[in-house]
């Protein structure tokens, strides 16, 4: 699909030209230099959550050792913002329309920076949570610049074809650093969780970048690709994410074809998907598979692998401060090995546990019923967002595939976050990605929603104008007739 012509309406996007959305008067357009600096910004950014500062190491950007306190990370973080501010000042005004219009999300952030007040470790809850505003603060920076979410997403698929073919050079080039004694794919990551979502993200990507094309072999050659990083989730011994990333490029891919195609072709492709659904169900049932074998073929064993018994521990933690939480940051990876102040004495193999493996109740745990609250419903916002993007007209031939791409970023983290921690997680790849994309698509949505009223305003317009001429034109003169010639009669 080309992309739409505003010649007839005269439209010129509202975030795009010359009057901002957010703006009083003229805004000067992007220059060469802030649109370059910006893509440095998202480039860098998004190859360093997925790569770490140590790559090969056995750590990565999420681990204990080289979290929010470790100086590597913290320099990253200063130097993005310190590159993202001039940006921000030159384009206050959006940036601060884009960031009114997050205000679920910035309410949690929020509350997570008061818990520093009842924190037992306010220092620390203080130093980790400043990571999520540094790492909005960024985001917003990169957004600004108006880089378009296709173009994002062109990133996306450079850096997580780079790095998943890192991982496969490495378990063929030295397998002592990226395959872990159990014989698991671990790449350049440091476990085999992370190299796991890594692969999840790079799946995901590479399956809605091959709808930018047509049934050519550049399609054929993509989606193979996708199908092949869909492999390695299993090789990384997470069939969690395997199922997690077929569910959500199903969903996906048929909400898009819904919007693209039309409801009737949905209807079609939804009614097609739950037939081979319940299909799938019979054989299972037929054949005598029972739940416990689907179980325990997806999860490994029905503990999630060892998460029900930390659950049931970190349930007695939440007991205790119930509403509020101990403090964002202050429970997890505070004293070194000996870490949750003094649990792991009573339950020895949680001392090398960093996290619940349940973001929900990690957020529980850390901010308590409140703070639970508020990021539930930032989440559903994030969610809103990406189904509202995807309902908008495309401006753009890759509008549609890069669209569905963020939605299903926001579906995967919102569903990966049942078994693995990472929404509102410092460092944590998921939320960094999370973060870089949520403000690109708000602004695209702010510019769809403005120009949908732009054309609606010229379309009562154009059809007030005959009314209006109608009104105001004169009434036509009534003919007067003509008198009869009068003729003098002979005399």
């Amino acid at each position: 699909m080309a992309p739409n012509s505003d010649a007839a309406t005269g439209w010129r996007p509202p975030l795009a030209g010359p009057l901002r959305l957010g703006a009083i008067g003229p805004v000067p357009q992007s220059g060469w230099l802030a649109g370059a600096l910006g893509r440095f910004l998202l480039f860098f950014l998004l190859a360093f959550a997925l790569i770490g500062t140590r790559p090969f190491s056995g750590t990565d950007v999420d681990s204990a050792s080289s979290a929010s306190d470790g100086s590597l990370n913290q320099i990253v973080w200063l130097s993005s913002i310190l590159l993202a501010g001039p940006l921000l000042l030159a384009r206050a005004r959006m940036a601060f329309a884009i960031a009114r219009n997050a205000w679920p999300l910035l309410l949690v952030m929020a509350w997570a920076t008061a818990t520093a007040l009842w924190s037992p470790l306010p220092d620390l809850t203080v130093r980790r949570v400043a990571v999520l505003w540094l790492m909005y603060g960024a985001a917003l920076g990169i957004a600004v610049v108006e880089i378009p979410l296709w173009e994002f997403h062109r990133y996306a698929m450079l850096i997580t074809g780079i790095v998943m073919g890192a991982d496969v050079l490495g378990a063929l080039g030295i397998p002592s650093h990226a395959i872990n004694n159990e014989g698991q794919l671990v790449g350049m990551h440091g476990h085999k969780n992370t190299a796991g979502q890594v692969a999840v993200m790079a799946a995901i990507c590479w399956y809605f970048f091959a709808f930018r094309y047509q049934w050519t072999l550049n399609r054929l050659l993509i989606l193979a690709a996708s199908a092949f990083f869909y492999l390695l989730i299993l090789a990384t011994g997470s069939k969690t994410g395997s199922a997690l990333a077929f569910l959500v490029m199903g969903w996906c891919t048929l909400w898009a074809v819904t919007v693209r195609k039309g409801a009737a072709v949905g209807a079609i492709c939804w009614i097609g998907f739950g037939l081979a659904a319940a299909g799938v169900t019979g054989i299972l049932m037929g054949s005598g598979v029972t739940a416990t074998e689907v179980g325990t073929a997806l999860f490994g064993d029905l503990t999630f692998t060892g998460r029900l018994p930390l659950w049931e521990v970190i349930w007695d933690q939440i007991q205790q401060h119930y509403w509020l939480g101990y403090g964002f940051g202050a429970f997890w990876d505070v004293n070194g090995l000996d870490n949750s102040f003094g649990l792991a004495r009573s339950v020895g193999w949680l001392g090398v546990v960093g996290q619940a493996h349940n973001g929900y109740l990690d957020l529980f745990l850390q901010i308590g019923l409140v703070g639970l609250g508020l990021a539930l419903f930032s989440l559903l916002w994030c969610i809103r967002l990406g189904h509202r993007l995807l309902q908008q007209t495309p401006r753009h031939p890759f509008d549609i595939p890069a669209r569905a791409f963020g939605y299903a970023m926001i579906l995967s983290i919102g569903l990966y976050n049942l078994l693995e921690s990472s929404y509102l997680r410092p460092h944590h790849l998921q939320a960094i990605w999370l973060f870089l994309i949520l403000p690109i698509m708000q602004r695209e949505l702010m510019e769809a929603l403005a120009r949908a009223r732009h054309e609606k305003a010229v379309r009562e317009a154009a059809n007030r104008e005959p009314i209006r001429r109608a009104r105001h034109q004169p009434p036509p003169r009534r003919a007067v007739p003509a008198a009869p010639e009068r003729r003098e009669p002979h005399l």
